[in-house]
């Protein structure tokens, strides 16, 4: 997935927006959801007709932890799930974080502050660092001079920092689902069970978006990989993105299946729809009146009969 920079504009509305939402509905079931700002949040629980109460939303390396989006969420029963990119913009480009040099103690000082914001907020963050770092299409994601022990390295140096500080975080490991030109195994890159508390999978159904895609289905895109996981450790487990485009198929159909499918995957107790038209591409429950149906009829139960 090609991530862009997501900004969360925060004003003293977003209390009152987050309020207007339906504190009422059904929960949304195992659905989750990733969103550029709380209004997209409230605007889709209104069109879903249930409420998401796992909420994501993304944080680069050069960013404090934001603390007013996270009790705004908390404060209406949200979970806190946030993914935390090793990478900045400068001279407007974006520039990865070496894992080496966070591995290094380099940024110390930056990843003490971020756990320590976190303890002051006194509500539990999973954190899905380096999400898709197996990748090959991100400015953090491995090279032969950024390489998955180095990927390790980081990882555990930031779980300590948090040990340390006593911040109340759950790490999420979050890899992209397996593709051919993968540069590391997942084995090669997992930090081990003592350092992880969940699992993530990234996975997408880009259709014909790309002459290269075709249509997959929910199991096409998501079987391989997950039982690759089952393989390397029995943590319990979370859809970090998932979605699909309607070209080139139906997608209100692969909402529906993809409802019949997750009872199957034992493991997996989250599973949150990427929300987001990233300017290519819209991945969007929204992108058709049929496809916003399918997930209304699903979602409450996420397994149709």
């Amino acid at each position: 997935m090609i991530r862009r920079p997501l900004l969360l504009t925060l004003t003293f509305t977003l209390g009152t927006a987050l309020g207007s939402g339906p504190a009422q509905a059904a929960s949304c079931g195992i659905f989750g959801l990733t969103v550029p700002n709380p209004q997209v949040l409230v605007a889709l629980e209104k069109k879903a007709g249930c409420t998401f109460q796992h909420v994501r939303w993304f944080q680069d390396w050069n960013q404090p932890f934001n603390q007013e989006y996270a009790r705004l969420l908390s404060q209406k029963g949200r979970t806190l799930d946030l993914s935390w990119q090793p990478r900045y913009v400068s001279k407007g480009k974006l520039v990865g974080v070496p894992y080496r040099d966070i591995a290094a103690g380099k940024h110390d000082r930056f990843i003490t502050q971020f756990a320590r914001d976190i303890k002051r907020g006194g509500k539990t963050v999973s954190i899905s660092f380096a999400p898709e770092m197996n990748g090959d299409w991100g400015v953090y994601q491995l090279t032969r001079k950024n390489t998955p022990a180095h990927f390790k390295q980081a990882w555990k140096r930031l779980v300590h920092i948090f040990w340390r500080e006593k911040a109340p975080v759950r790490w999420v490991w979050t890899p992209n689902i397996l593709y051919p030109t993968a540069l590391s195994s997942y084995r090669e890159l997992y930090p081990g069970d003592g350092y992880v508390n969940e699992i993530g999978l990234d996975g997408y159904n880009w259709g014909t978006t790309n002459p290269w895609n075709r249509w997959k289905t929910f199991a096409q895109t998501f079987d391989e990989s997950y039982v690759a996981i089952k393989q390397i450790t029995s943590k319990p487990m979370q859809l970090g993105e998932l979605s699909s485009v309607e070209k080139g198929g139906d997608k209100a159909k692969w909402i529906l299946d993809a409802c019949r499918q997750l009872p199957k995957y034992a493991r997996v107790k989250k599973a949150f729809w990427f929300h987001i038209n990233d300017g290519r591409v819209d991945w969007r429950l929204t992108t058709s009146l049929a496809s916003l149906q399918a997930f209304r009829r699903c979602a409450p139960g996420t397994a149709l009969k």
